[in-house]
């Protein structure tokens, strides 16, 4: 008997000794047969140094493999170390347990030519092995739909779980050959601490670095029952350079530079992917777009903050925008192109209809009527702060006589709660040379793009910078002059109603150079002097309406359209004539003084127009001629006229404050109030209710203060006329009497007397 058992536990010990010797030289065999069938496998020639299996942990490790190229000696895929270890004793609690899943040094080299990759003969290898009716029938039993890993385990006789999958120092190159682009992601790894396929969480994370600049880290969070999951993807300083040879697609460059770093999380359900919520920032920096021409655009930096995008929602939610350091350049060519249009030239010859395409008509014949879709879900757009600062644009005419080129530095635009469909206000400033600024207040909604109010403010303009402008439509270059521009507009429905008023200031033009063939005929030097007042300035106002969709429509060529034909129009007047005042009085100079020379006034201003300055200064063009001559301007007003017509215009002015909500008022509203009729209803009845507020005694009063003051100021500027003296010019008012019985426009008289 013990003899017998003695041989039973040789035999077993005799067998287990053969089962680990299998074990442990069993992988050479299959490593070696592997190696040398590989072809007949897959198509490819494979190389594996080593593989070895510990049958006391129950880990396999694989040495230097490596799976080649058509070629058989460069590799395709390929890794330094492999290990896998199995826990069997797990299968007693029935799960299918890996304990570890780890590789080093993994390498991938992708190559793409148009639809070939570098793989594809290794696909069309294996598929010569699937008959037709196997991939019917794969087809036909395949499930689109979303199957969650808890329904595939309830079909499977044990739990599986897989831990410590750990992947490092792993290299992956994809290059497409037909573009030229190559990225390389190195130092690829990746860490999954488990891996259920149960309702229990499952945590991915990897970290790579790409050749050409930046890291990702990417983690993600998945359970595997109910198909929620989350993502964080972290970017950082992703060089843009690894996209240039797609632009070419797209836009014609010289060279393009920059980084993007982004942290975004995105949560959601893989069943319904477009209802998961993104949010998280996206920065770019450091943009350079080098073009043909060698000029540069760019940006220093770009950052987005996403509060909350959902697609399915229609939903994005910004919590800011901010731009710093942006520049640009607009170049216009005489081709009538710009810069832009020569940088996107690629995308516009690709987006072109071909010249054999069908017509509409046939499109229409050919193709049947599609149903009418329902309307999508409302987009809802939020931008929670937009702040754009330290920016600048060139402008480059080159389509002009002499090409112009202008800058507009310290560009800033600040918004706040900028949505789709509720109006808000934007404001934008600027700066231009020697000291000029514009600022622009816009209100109106994203939705409604063809409606919105704008204000704009142009302040100390230097008109130098435009001369070759002036130049090229008129002939005159020009050498000095500051201009104010202020711009009140109102756009329903892309329909224009603006109020802009110019002011101009010592404005001058040097001589006409006769080579060149200017557009318009203009004799700038006579109607500039003739415009100004005797301060140097030249005021008018230009209304703008018309359909912004309209292809003739432009509010520049308006504009200055408005300032020619008002200069031609002057320049062209007799009043550029001098007369002999002394002997043929002032009608016979030409101006429109009224009878008896008279200047027409505004009896409710103490200033006068430029045209009351020119008219007035024009009658001492007599002392010059005769310094025996004297002049007097007697101003005469109807009291009682006048103060009635003033009692009006202050009910208008609080009348318009009212109606406007406005505190202080600008040039154009002092425009607006002078347009409200007598007879408008709303104005009528605010009359109605203040009238009796108005006390005309103390409006007597004001008005016998503002002559005064026309006195003077007109005397101080007759004065500083060629010729005048204190002896020969005289500025009054007619005595209470003359004023009474005065009849008609309040005027100054001017008469002539001899010393």
């Amino acid at each position: 008997m013990k003899k017998a058992i003695k041989i039973i536990a040789i035999v077993i010990v005799a067998l287990v000794v053969l089962i680990f010797a299998a074990l442990k030289f069993a992988p050479g065999f299959v490593k070696d047969y592997v190696v040398a069938h590989s072809e007949e496998f897959i198509g490819r020639k494979v190389a594996i140094e080593n593989v070895s299996l510990n049958p006391f942990t129950f880990t396999v490790n694989v040495d230097s493999f490596a799976l080649m190229e058509q070629d058989g000696i460069t590799p395709f895929v390929s890794f330094d170390k492999f290990r896998i270890n199995v826990d069997p004793l797990k299968i007693f609690t029935k799960t299918a347990a890996v304990s570890e899943i780890y590789m080093k040094g993994l390498y991938v080299h992708v190559t793409q030519n148009g639809d070939k990759f570098n793989f594809s003969d290794i696909l069309d290898f294996l598929a010569k092995s699937d008959t037709a009716d196997t991939v019917a029938k794969d087809t036909a039993e395949a499930d689109t739909g979303m199957v969650n890993a808890a329904e595939i385990a309830k079909g499977l006789p044990v739990n599986i779980s897989v831990k410590n999958i750990v992947f490092e120092n792993g290299n992956i190159i994809y290059e497409d050959k037909k573009v030229g682009s190559k990225i390389h992601i190195k130092d690829f790894g990746v860490a999954i601490p488990a891996v259920y396929l149960s309702n229990k969480q499952t945590d991915v994370g990897v970290n790579l670095k790409f050749a050409d600049g930046g890291d990702l880290a990417v983690k993600v969070t998945v359970n595997a029952a109910t198909n929620d999951f989350k993502v964080n993807v972290g970017l950082k300083n992703f060089a843009l350079a690894a996209g240039k040879p797609y632009l070419n697609d797209f836009i014609a460059y010289k060279d393009f530079s920059g980084s993007v770093s982004t942290d975004i999380a995105v949560a959601g359900n893989l069943g319904d992917i477009l209802s998961s919520n993104v949010s998280g920032t996206v920065s770019v920096d450091n943009v350079v777009l080098t073009e043909k021409s060698g000029k540069t655009i760019g940006v220093n930096h770009v950052g987005v903050g996403i509060g909350q995008a959902n697609l399915n929602q229609n939903k994005f939610l910004i919590d800011s925008v901010i731009v710093d350091g942006a520049y640009a350049h607009l170049d216009l060519y005489k081709d009538g192109k710009t810069n832009i249009d020569v940088l996107l030239a690629p995308l516009m010859k690709k987006s072109a209809p071909a010249a054999d395409s069908a017509t509409p008509a046939e499109e229409a014949k050919e193709e049947p009527k599609e149903e009418a879709k329902p309307a999508g879900k409302k987009m809802i757009a939020k931008v929670g702060k937009l702040y754009v600062h330290n920016t600048k644009v060139s402008a480059n005419d080159l389509t002009i006589t002499k090409p112009f080129n202008y800058t507009v530095s310290a560009i800033t635009v600040n918004g706040s709660n900028i949505n789709f469909d509720t109006p808000c206000t934007v404001n934008v400033s600027a700066a231009f040379p020697d000291g000029g600024s514009v600022s622009v207040k816009y209100k109106g909604a994203l939705s409604d793009i063809g409606t919105m109010d704008a204000y704009i403010s142009v302040k100390n303009l230097a008109l130098k910078y435009f001369s070759n402008y002036s130049l090229h439509y008129t002939g005159y270059p020009l050498s000095a002059g500051t201009m104010a521009f202020a711009s009140e507009n109102k756009i329903k429905d892309f329909n224009l109603d603006s109020k802009n008023t110019i002011d101009i200031y010592n404005i001058d033009v040097g001589d006409k150079d006769d080579s060149v063939d200017p557009e318009y005929m203009v004799p700038m030097k006579v109607g500039l002097y003739i415009l100004k007042d005797k301060d140097d300035k030249i005021q008018f106002d230009v209304p703008v309406q018309g359909n912004m969709k309209d292809p003739e429509f432009s509010v520049l060529k308006i504009v200055w359209k408005t300032v020619m034909n008002l200069i031609i129009k002057v320049a062209l007047s007799p009043l550029k004539i001098v007369g002999n005042v002394a002997s043929t009085g002032a009608g016979m100079v030409g101006i429109d003084l009224g009878k008896n020379d008279e200047v027409v006034i505004d009896p409710m201003s103490a200033t006068f127009t430029s045209e009351q300055y020119a008219k007035a200064s024009k009658m001492t063009e007599a002392l010059v001629k005769d310094p025996k001559l004297k002049l007097v301007f007697t101003q005469f007003y109807n009291p009682k006229k006048v103060a009635n017509e003033y009692k009006q215009h202050k009910l208008k002015t609080e009348f318009y404050k009212q109606s406007q909500g406005k505190e202080t008022l600008n040039e154009l509203d002092e425009r607006a109030i002078a347009e409200i009729k007598d007879s408008d209803d709303a104005f009528k009845a605010y009359a109605k209710d203040h009238s009796a507020n108005i006390d005309m005694k103390a409006f007597k009063k004001e008005l016998a203060d503002l002559a005064a003051k026309r006195n003077d100021d007109l005397l101080k500027v007759l004065q500083q006329q060629k010729g005048v003296t204190k002896k020969n010019l005289k500025v009054i008012t007619a005595p209470a009497g003359g004023l009474v019985s005065h009849k008609g426009k309040a005027m100054y008289k001017v008469t002539v007397d001899v010393q």
